[in-house]
């Protein structure tokens, strides 16, 4: 069971109710849409710089001599088999290796991104120029790839599934797609058999914030990027745990619940999922720690209103703004805790005015900035100098 709280942008849409600024440059690590690096290069391979796996669970990546095997251990959501490619050098010889795999000359120069999460991924490596189209673009905060598609660069492809005809027109390197089902993939066999690659990203089955942001070493294999992958990526594990490190020793841990419900009942974050890994690393208290699930958890509205009674803070209560958005799903939670003392948060501040959050985009690769907003929230002394990036207070 997956964590519903962190979906990709083109799957939120159909649970969205179910979920849940500025910032000092010393966060930011990097600075996407503005320092663009080229998008493809010539390396020796294997690379001088190779990348390692330490957090992810989704995916590894092996080096062999003129190739790179990259392996997606957990494509779909109800299936576990491996997907093998093999990455080789653009105009190289095919090289001998064993089993099925799908072949691709790297770098990859075009891409059809299918999600949000997949932007967050070049624009961490400065590669924004390969993306020549995008799903549901209306779901886009990035700026640069904005930009792209009110030039007419980037082909946005609205609704909730690709057009194989336009997609065929375009005859990209890449498509990236993200694992659901598996019968899913059936569906981009007709871009297979044209000689279209289609890569499967399943980094939103990840259940670790550092789990997510190292699929960029994904990409830099695509790309061969792995020496700038390895330094931004080490920023960004080294400042989430300095970060984390700060509530080790708290003596108090403010209890908070999460989400808001939708037709009688009330989606929360199991006890091993993303959101609860995120909740723990910020110092805490949380009704569902102990429920040992990767995923969502159903529960009866009654529950959860209870908890909300005694709750510190709430956080991510669906769209809301305003408290008002609030009281007109349900003039209850006037009764909350949070309520009345003003602590209620939403990842909701970087929108883009047609929809875009840069909560599920830009946050997948800079999972230390989300942690530093919920120790923010959490324990505001912590971090006296921080502002609120991806979250906001509900006034």
């Amino acid at each position: 069971m997956i964590d519903y709280t962190y979906l990709p942008p083109h799957l939120v849409g159909i649970i969205c109710l179910l979920f849940w600024g500025s910032c000092k440059k010393s966060d930011a690590d990097y600075t996407p849409e503005t320092a663009p690096q080229p998008a493809v290069t010539t390396v020796a391979h294997p690379p001088a710089e190779k990348v390692e796996i330490n957090f992810a669970r989704g995916f590894d990546i092996h080096y062999r001599e003129g190739y790179k095997r990259l392996e997606i251990l957990n494509p779909y959501q109800d299936q576990a088999d491996t997907l093998h490619y093999v990455l080789i050098p653009r105009g190289a010889s095919l090289p001998e290796f064993e089993g099925d795999a799908q072949v691709i000359e790297i770098p990859i120069r075009s891409m059809i991104a299918t999600s949000t999460t997949h932007i967050a991924l070049t624009d961490m490596l400065g590669a924004n120029s390969i993306i020549e189209g995008v799903s549901q673009p209306d779901y886009v905060f990035n700026r640069e790839i904005r930009r792209g598609l009110q030039q007419g660069d980037i082909k946005g492809y609205p609704g909730g599934e690709l057009n194989k005809e336009q997609a065929l027109a375009q005859n990209p390197d890449l498509v990236m797609i993200s694992g659901g089902q598996a019968s899913q993939y059936d569906n981009f066999r007709v871009l297979l058999d044209s000689g279209i690659n289609v890569l499967v990203n399943s980094e939103w089955l990840e259940n670790t914030p550092l789990g997510k942001a190292e699929w960029v070493k994904m990409m830099a294999a695509l790309l061969d990027k792995e020496a700038l992958a390895n330094r931004r990526f080490e920023k960004v594990k080294r400042r989430y745990r300095e970060l984390k490190t700060k509530v080790e020793d708290v003596s108090e841990k403010p209890l908070v619940i999460n989400n808001m419900p939708y037709k009688g009942a009330w989606f929360v974050s199991g006890g091993d999922s993303f959101f609860a890994r995120f909740l723990r690393d910020a110092g805490a208290d949380y009704p569902w720690f102990n429920k040992a699930s990767t995923g969502g958890l159903r529960m009866d509205f009654e529950v959860v209103y209870e908890a909300g009674l005694r709750a510190d803070i709430w956080l991510n209560p669906g769209n809301a703004r305003t408290k008002e958005d609030i009281l007109a799903d349900d003039s209850r939670f006037r009764e909350f805790k949070s309520f009345a003392n003003g602590r209620i948060f939403n990842n909701n501040r970087r929108m883009s005015k047609t929809g875009g959050n840069d909560f599920w985009e830009s946050g997948v690769v800079r999972p230390h900035i989300v942690l530093a907003d919920l120790i923010k929230i959490m324990h505001p002394s912590l971090l006296p100098d921080h502002q609120l990036y991806y979250y906001q207070k509900i006034e």
